[in-house]
């Protein structure tokens, strides 16, 4: 909505919530769902319009740019638009431009024509605007000409609410002046309410009262219905799975129709669970990885029209507003299941000669691993708060698995025909795998270096085992969630230390792992798994997940920040529950926060103070500046993990290379 950096613009979505559904129809022999139509049927054009024809506008072209008034739904048909970077689906909006130099006229904008207000302004009402000097004087100073908004139609809730830009200054009596002068104007006047986008504007509005009917943000958030998180097309099998999903009974060629958020998914066509899910959850991040689409449908499992489907061929297209779902052919699946999947073999690099454990901060990856090697490069920032530690580097993890499984051995498992070919066979393959790993003795070396290792960090009241391999945290294979980490006490035992480090090294033949890595054609036996040994953080009274770049409009740079509290997870969260969300556009001069929902765990009370959320930012945009441009053509931003400490400090656990992408309507274009 409203005010972006420059003349150019763009469309974004990498998804977060939206709106319900689908009716049956038939098309021939082919069943199709789809997403609901809009509330209002598009009428036909008619003559009688208010506006300007410009030169060359063919008959089509020549409708209407603007209205005085939204008399009829016939009005708002005319006028509004669904947009792809608005941050839920099932919405459409009008813009609407105020000019207090003529006596407030009113103008509510055709908006998929007029979706900028500088560009409607320049055309029809002061042709010398400069856009850069617009983009302050029109949303942050008080002697503004122009009152600039939104009218958004939340369609699964049917919610009708006027609401600005972020980053807007406007004092809460210019808002009650202008939601009067909008509210007096549409059909819909008795169910508008005021959306605060933003702390600030919670600020400006507090102590209007009844002159000034407020939805909340949380209320939009409940009546969401179809949420759309990784937007694409894909073609597979239906299957609707009732309770748990069993990993080993999922296969690459078909969409997944879930009761609940699984806590872990193996590669699929596509995944639809019937619960909303928290939008940086391990599983979204691992479809947004394979580039397969992924959608919250409330009660999915429990719709005729998808049963219907189930066990049949199927086309899922996730998008950003909506969704359909259709009978399709086999030749048609085929050609996208094996266009799909890599095609060549790619073998991890490790060095297994090093054998000295190092300190986290100033390790390599060559041996440390991605994790280790990307908290080293915030250390090197200075600045942040990273955990100290020390790596136990891959040879440790060469040598305990050569003595629990000979190479030889190693290989005629992973190459036997029917572990290739049945996933029940392999799942008992591994297991056995794991079992002989964490049965093998520890060098007694090696757990006399890792005690004293410890003993320097200090005392303790826990330490925490985390993974590290040369086959997760890189660009375009993210790994998220795919190896365990273990927690033991501060005074524990060489036995306690001996089976942490165990079962970190036989997190590699955990299925989920082996599974995605052969996906993406991963050579199996080249990962090297080190251990990254920290002191556990204290006193966390939240957990987040962070994205360096605006997910929603590539032409707004910015951060999306989830965060939740302590109890609650943002990376593996389910049965609906929201974490706290912003955007925070860092474009301008002063961020712009924008609150897209509170946690469902918290009642409505915030988690981060907007200082807080300014400082975090800020540490992100660091973060970016610095570690995104180590991976160029292959990753625009930094997927960070952080924690929040009682006494309000941000210690940061993670960072690691990803690629946000946009679809044709989501990226940056010229007007």
């Amino acid at each position: 909505m409203g005010c972006y950096p420059g003349p150019v613009q763009t469309r974004s979505r990498w998804a977060l919530a939206g709106s319900l559904l689908s009716v049956a129809t038939t098309i021939g022999t082919v069943a199709c769902l789809r997403g609901t139509l809009p509330a209002t049927p598009r009428p036909v054009e008619e003559p009688d319009v208010v506006g300007l024809a410009r030169p060359g506008d063919t008959p089509a072209d020549a409708q209407v740019d603007f209205l005085p008034r939204i008399d009829s739904a016939r009005d708002w048909a005319r006028l509004a638009t669904q947009p792809e970077a608005h941050v839920m689906a099932h919405t459409e909006t009008i813009k609407f431009v105020i000019d207090t130099a003529e006596d407030d006229r009113v103008y509510f904008l055709q908006s998929e024509r007029w979706d900028l207000h500088f560009t409607f302004v320049q055309r029809f009402i002061d042709p010398r605007a400069d856009h850069a000097r617009f983009n302050i004087s029109e949303y942050r100073r008080d002697d503004r000409r122009f009152l600039l908004g939104s009218l958004m139609y939340y369609r699964d809730g049917e919610h009708y609410t006027l609401e600005l830009v972020a980053g807007d200054t406007m004092s809460g009596e210019r808002i009650a002046k202008v939601y009067a002068l909008v509210r007096a104007r549409v059909f819909f006047g008795e169910q508008l309410r005021f959306r605060p986008l933003s702390p600030l504007h919670e600020r400006s509005i507090a102590g209007l009262g009844a002159r000034l009917p407020v939805l909340a943000a949380d209320a939009v958030n409940a009546s969401i219905q179809y949420q759309p998180l990784v937007l694409g097309v894909a073609y597979g099998v239906l299957r609707v799975v009732r309770g748990t999903l069993d990993p080993a009974s999922a296969r690459p060629n078909e969409i997944l129709v879930t009761e609940t958020v699984p806590n872990e998914i193996p590669p699929v066509a596509a995944l639809v669970t019937s619960q909303l899910q928290a939008p940086l959850a391990h599983v979204a991040v691992l479809s947004r990885n394979r580039n397969t689409p992924d959608m919250g449908l409330r009660g999915a499992v429990d719709r005729a029209d998808i049963r219907a489907l189930e066990g049949r061929i199927v086309r899922l297209s996730v998008g950003a507003q909506e969704f359909t779902l259709r009978e399709a052919s086999r030749e048609d699946a085929e050609a996208a299941w094996a266009a799909a999947r890599p095609t060549r073999v790619t073998r991890p690099v490790g060095n297994t000669r090093l054998r000295a454990l190092r300190p986290v901060c100033g390790c390599e990856a060559e041996y440390a691993g991605a994790k280790a090697a990307q908290l080293s490069q915030l250390c090197a920032l200075g600045g942040l708060n990273v955990p100290p530690g020390f790596v136990v580097p891959f040879a440790a993890y060469a040598e305990h698995l050569a003595r629990a499984q000979p190479a030889a051995e190693l290989r005629a498992i992973l190459h036997a025909p029917l572990f290739q070919s049945d996933a029940t066979e392999r799942a008992r393959r591994l297991a056995s795998l794991r079992a002989a790993i964490e049965a093998a003795p520890v060098d007694r070396q090696l757990l006399s270096l890792v005690r004293a290792q410890l003993a320097r960090l200090g005392p303790s009241e826990r330490f925490i085992f985390r993974s590290s391999t040369n086959a997760e945290d890189l660009p375009g294979f993210n790994g998220a969630g795919l190896y365990e980490s273990v927690v033991v006490p501060g005074d524990a035992s060489p036995e306690v230390l001996a089976d942490a480090l165990r079962r970190v090294w036989a997190s590699v033949w955990l299925q989920r792992g082996y599974e995605e890595r052969e996906w993406f054609r991963i050579d199996h036996e080249a990962v090297s798994m080190a251990v990254l040994v920290q002191p556990f953080v204290a006193d966390v009274v939240a957990n987040g997940v962070a994205v360096t770049a605006n997910p929603y409009d590539e032409a707004r740079p910015g951060v999306f920040i989830n965060t939740q509290v302590t109890g609650g997870s943002v990376t593996g969260a389910s049965g609906d529950e929201l974490p706290e969300q912003f955007v925070v556009y860092t474009w301008a001069e002063d961020l712009e926060p924008e609150l897209l929902s509170r946690s469902s765990r918290t009642g409505g009370a915030p988690i981060l103070s907007e200082a807080e959320v300014m400082a975090l930012t800020h540490q992100l945009q660091r973060i970016h500046a610095n570690l995104t441009p180590r991976y160029p053509g292959l990753a625009n931003a930094m997927d960070v993990e952080f924690l929040l400490t009682r006494d309000r400090r941000f210690v940061f656990v993670q960072a690691r290379p990803i690629n946000v992408l946009y679809t044709e309507g989501q990226r940056w274009r010229t007007n």
